[in-house]
């Protein structure tokens, strides 16, 4: 047997006037009502106008609710029940009248999930319009909608949301209101959320009870006393005016707008005349200095201060890169967002599909795999493809050297032992000191490359990133050298002075200093 309908009739903005005739009936020949909340001015007139109707709410619900999402998904699950239960005791039960404030379908949560949970029920859902808030706020403010994209956004929702989470729903470019502001402490959760993308003397409006008349209030304050200013309740909404696009300090649009100013006509000289090519140094420089503080990282506050900043140079390099690219007529920042979703959600089918992994080493493994499927796809020839495929040719070449040698491990080309990987670098350093006696400059830059690669090919065997090793051997020796230059200027001594038996002295005793790792 299917169950009874549910009629979701909107009560408009306040006043009994603006209820449509459609409306009014279904609200007039109900015998019983629920209402999502009984504090609306329409409310109070129906009960006024038809004493014996049965009014019934979710009032209580609002009290004991962990969150606005569980509270809206109970109101669906009750709702769609009674409708069930209803035509299952009576067999021909009359619909469920479900009253919300404004329209139905503007701005109303436990509308959306009544939809949604009735059509996966079968429950049959009808919708009567009404007059929503967005239409008597616009004229209190004197607002187009339809100027610069007016956002719609409920505080209830809002409320929820992290820190990351806001900047990706609101867009400060484009005007904001904020809707269902109905008690301080969702007006302080609102604040907080709308305060990781706007400044706290950013001027806003508070719009209580619009189109009631005498009752309407409209007051500007800074974003910082929203739960200051006016007493909110349920007719309550906010009206956040847009930035311009430069004031968009803290979200992507803001970063485009300044980069493509940058690169404008009328913009930087510098910037208009880099390239491709010419911006390729500061992406590497960026990528090192970032890869600097986390080598060091211990999470203090000026080390955290210093990665923001030093993660905003190597952001812009890649924004700077698709402004070149967009004014080629190449691509655009969209896609650079784009490859990198796409991307991201194929090569986790564990995560965004059905898949399952035992750990993150199958992780690893179904990457690869995914990634010469992709290729595969693109026609690529991935049997004549060599096998030292993937290591990047700019990429340090220490770095080079190590991945070079242990892709050709994979294979088989590898000493099976590190002692076989000791005595080539014994070979090498021999056949170097004869490259120099014989003061031949090429043969001798040749042979000192040689032994850095078998003294890469060393570290593998021993289970050592050189990097890694290297970059460690370069701290210890800026400690001891910076070290040495201290006790000098200390004994007012010029480091051109020294003997090689003072610096060699002096070495030692910087070893065994406080600090030396």
């Amino acid at each position: 047997m299917s169950a009874a309908p549910i009629v979701v009739v909107g009560l408009g903005p306040g006043r009994w006037d603006d209820l449509t005739l459609a409306a009014r009936v279904a609200l007039e020949s109900a015998s019983v009502i629920v209402c999502r909340t009984t504090r609306h001015p329409t409310v109070d007139t129906l009960r006024a106008r038809q004493p014996h109707l049965r009014i019934e709410s979710f009032d209580a619900l609002y009290d004991g609710a962990q969150s606005f999402a569980s509270l809206y998904a109970s109101m669906a699950e009750q709702l769609v029940a009674r409708a069930t239960n209803a035509r299952a005791e009576t067999g021909d039960a009359p619909a469920v009248v479900y009253a919300v404030p404004g329209h139905p379908l503007i701005g109303e949560e436990s509308v959306r999930q009544l939809r949604q949970l009735a059509a996966a029920r079968e429950v049959p859902v009808t919708i009567v319009p009404g007059l929503s808030f967005i239409e008597p706020v616009c004229a209190a403010l004197e607002l187009d909608p339809l100027d610069r994209h007016l956002q719609v956004l409920d505080a209830t929702l809002l409320a929820d949301l992290d820190a990351a989470a806001v900047m990706g729903v609101v867009l400060p470019t484009q005007p904001v209101l904020v809707a269902q502001v109905y008690n301080r402490r969702l007006a302080s959760a609102v604040k907080l959320a709308l305060g990781e993308v706007y400044a706290d003397e950013w001027q806003v409006a508070v719009v209580r009870s619009a189109g009631i008349d005498a009752e309407q209030v409209v007051e500007w304050l800074p974003l910082f006393e929203l739960d200051r200013g006016v007493p909110a309740d349920h007719l309550t909404t906010v009206y956040v005016p847009p930035l311009d696009p430069p004031g968009a300090v803290r979200v992507p649009e803001g970063l485009r707008h300044v980069v493509a100013r940058l690169r404008a006509p009328d913009g930087c000289p510098w910037d208009r005349e880099q390239t491709h090519q010419s911006l390729r140094r500061y992406v590497l420089e960026e990528a090192y200095e970032v890869a600097e503080i986390l080598d060091a990282w211990e999470g203090t506050p000026e080390q955290t201060e210093h990665l923001v900043e030093e993660l905003g140079d190597l952001l812009l390099q890649v924004y700077l890169q698709a402004e070149v690219a967009h004014g080629e007529g190449l691509f655009h920042i969209g896609d650079v967002f784009a490859a990198i979703c796409v991307k991201l959600i194929r090569r986790h089918p564990h995560v965004f599909g059905d898949a399952q992994v035992r750990d993150a080493a199958q992780v690893l493994q179904n990457w690869e795999i995914l990634k010469r499927a992709e290729r595969a796809e693109r026609g690529e020839d991935l049997a004549a493809e060599s096998q030292l495929r993937g290591i990047p040719r700019s990429a340090p070449a220490l770095y080079q050297a190590y991945e070079l040698s242990r892709k050709a491990a994979q294979v088989g080309f590898a000493w099976p032992d590190p002692t076989g990987a000791l005595t080539k670098v014994v070979e090498e350093a021999r056949e170097l000191a004869a490259a120099q006696r014989q003061t031949d400059a090429q043969h001798t830059s040749d042979e000192m490359g040689d032994l850095l690669f078998a003294m890469a090919t060393l570290a593998r065997h021993l289970s050592i990133e050189p990097e890694d090793a290297l970059r460690a051997a370069n701290a210890r020796f800026r400690h001891r050298f910076e070290t040495m230059e201290q006790r000098a200027r200390d004994q007012q001594r010029e480091l051109a002075s020294f003997t090689l038996d003072e610096w060699l002295a002096r070495w030692q005793e910087a070893k065994r200093a406080p600090g030396d790792a």
